[in-house]
């Protein structure tokens, strides 16, 4: 593995193909939120077929929590595409077929002469790519237990969220902070939520965040320093039907 894929340093934007064909990088699949990133040896691993099971599984607790997950392997798009829906994972799977970039990051399984794959590293990222955690799980018990990523997350949100705390917050407010960020607010001018801005800063009433889930967008409210406070506009919705996305029980 190379040096400087330690902890406390950002992590390589990688651009590659996934099961489409379609080009991503890492930064625009975690859309500046925390990233639990494989490398995985190959669909034909029963080992790895168990960890990306385990995947899955979580899948839906990461992004409740917006979290992303990506998984990078050797093989061909049109064989991750496969993989990708025998598994019903429902994130990207990107494709390094030449191996140029386990190669630049060291990441290639020396031992495996058949299929020259990834080791199986998995790369906790907060929302900066910032490394927070590294396991090598070429014994399959080094891979990072579900208990252990989601303890990893906590700590980002707890770090990156002020509201981790919310009542302390409400009550004495957050500290500033020394990047720009956008923050969310209710009508009240509660925080809910933060993220940091990249590009040009949006004068007070452009939207900004997309719509939240009751339909209103979020426009920029005021502006302090390097903090957009965000709240939305139109009327609160007062209907008792609940419009967040629920899943059926399996």
């Amino acid at each position: 593995m190379r040096a400087d894929l330690a902890p406390g340093n950002v992590f390589p934007d990688l651009r590659l193909p996934e099961h489409t064909g379609e080009e991503l990088t890492l930064s625009g699949i975690a859309g500046a939120q925390p990233l639990v990133l494989c490398f995985v040896r190959g669909w034909w691993c029963p080992k790895e077929q168990v960890r990306l099971r385990t995947l899955v599984d979580m899948q839906e607790e990461l992004q409740r929590e917006y979290g992303r997950v990506a998984v990078v392997t050797v093989d061909p798009p049109s064989v991750n595409g496969a993989f990708r829906a025998g598994l019903g994972a429902g994130f990207p799977f990107l494709s390094d077929e030449a191996r140029r970039v386990a190669a630049e990051l060291d990441l290639l399984e020396e031992t495996d002469g058949k299929h020259r794959p990834f080791l199986p590293f998995t790369f906790l990222l907060d929302s900066r790519r910032v490394v927070r955690g590294v396991w090598c799980g070429f014994w399959f018990r080094g891979n990072p237990t579900p208990e252990e990523l989601r303890q990893g997350l906590r700590a980002i949100t707890r770090d990156e969220q002020p509201t981790f705390e919310p009542q302390r917050v409400w009550r004495e407010g957050a500290e500033p902070t020394a990047e720009r960020v956008w923050i969310k607010e209710d009508d009240q001018g509660r925080e809910i939520q933060r993220g940091r801005h990249e590009g040009p800063v949006p004068g007070v009433g452009e939207p900004l965040g997309g719509e939240g889930v009751d339909g209103r967008p979020w426009l920029v409210h005021r502006v302090e320093g390097d903090e957009l406070h965000l709240r939305k506009e139109g009327e609160p919705d007062r209907s008792p039907l609940v419009r967040h996305h629920v899943t059926a029980p399996r």
